[in-house]
């Protein structure tokens, strides 16, 4: 419920996930509950630039607030990638970026913020100030808190390991030594040529190279599909990936050192492969037994969420 009494019961804030491949934001009242979504463009800086990230953003904002004139927000968050570790003094430079936005002038009479998409993440499952984030999707990264100490690991967005780029990659690895005949038969290769409509690998290469950041990790889920379809090869691609991601959190873990359990936050598509999923949690729990509550959150933006309202109470 609301507490301070400066706030009144419709006021409303903003979250904002934005991400290499797209922005997802959620107009919610005071308590937490979403009253609206909206999706737009990727807003990551690294790959976009401030101007166009910026402008993704607004729209996706403009879309929760554009038949809602009257409401007032109190408070946006807007997690980005990377803005801790790389560009944690463009903060003002975006929000200037954001204010040339008229359509979303609005927002500016409350309090608005930019931060990690790695904290949103982290706060989308828990509520505790340590703990671990263990991100999925698109690329990968691992980031953890304990008091004053902070690691950050396998954080190269795209080329991360175990990410659904990662995985992409993998699997056209293995189409390409199961058609040369280098490596075992594999129903990727089918899979594959079946999505993209392609009837030999020169020209499915070179589509893929036009803009591997959008079209590798497409091929993630046909890896899942054909892991779930027993196929040797793609079942060992997922496992490995769980292993990478694994291989991160313990890193992390060990430069934290927590002395209780902590929540390990695992967020992204990746993990809706069980494949994924269970090879991560089993090599961590084999690691740390007991050190971690394991929690899979479906929807980052959650954070940002919770994050606006606490910025303002």
């Amino acid at each position: 419920m609301v507490k301070d009494k400066k706030l009144k019961i419709n006021d409303f804030v903003i979250g904002v996930d934005g991400g290499g491949t797209k922005t997802a934001a959620a107009l919610a009242d005071m308590d937490g509950k979403i009253i609206a979504r909206a999706v737009s463009g990727g807003s990551s800086v690294r790959n976009f630039g401030i101007k166009l990230a910026a402008e993704n953003v607004a729209k996706a904002i403009y879309d929760l607030i554009k038949r809602r004139k009257n409401i007032k927000i109190t408070s946006v968050l807007i997690g980005l990638p990377a803005m801790e570790e790389e560009y944690k003094d463009k903060k003002s430079a975006i929000i200037r970026e954001l204010k040339k936005q008229k359509k979303i002038a609005a927002i500016f009479k409350g309090k608005v913020e930019v931060g990690s998409d790695q904290l949103v993440a982290f706060r989308s499952g828990s509520y505790a100030k340590d703990g671990i984030v263990a991100i999925c999707g698109t690329g990968s990264a691992v980031h953890g808190w304990n008091g004053k100490k902070e690691a950050l690991v396998n954080n190269q967005g795209w080329v991360g390991k175990g990410s659904a780029i990662w995985i992409g990659n993998k699997v056209m690895e293995a189409v390409a030594e199961d058609l040369d005949g280098r490596g075992q038969k594999t129903i990727l290769s089918d899979l594959v040529f079946k999505k993209y409509k392609f009837k030999e690998i020169n020209n499915l290469l070179k589509f893929l190279y036009m803009d591997s950041s959008v079209d590798l990790p497409g091929l993630a889920p046909i890896c899942d599909r054909a892991a779930s379809r027993k196929d040797k090869i793609a079942q060992e691609i997922l496992i490995a990936a769980g292993i990478e991601i694994a291989r991160a959190v313990i890193a992390a873990a060990q430069r934290l050192d927590f002395d209780g359990q902590v929540p390990l936050v695992l967020v992204g598509g990746v993990y809706k492969s069980r494949w994924v999923a269970d090879a991560a949690a089993n090599e961590i729990e084999r690691r740390y037994p007991g050190k971690f509550d394991f929690v899979f959150a479906g929807d980052p933006v959650v954070g940002a969420v919770k994050l606006a309202i606490e910025a303002v109470k």
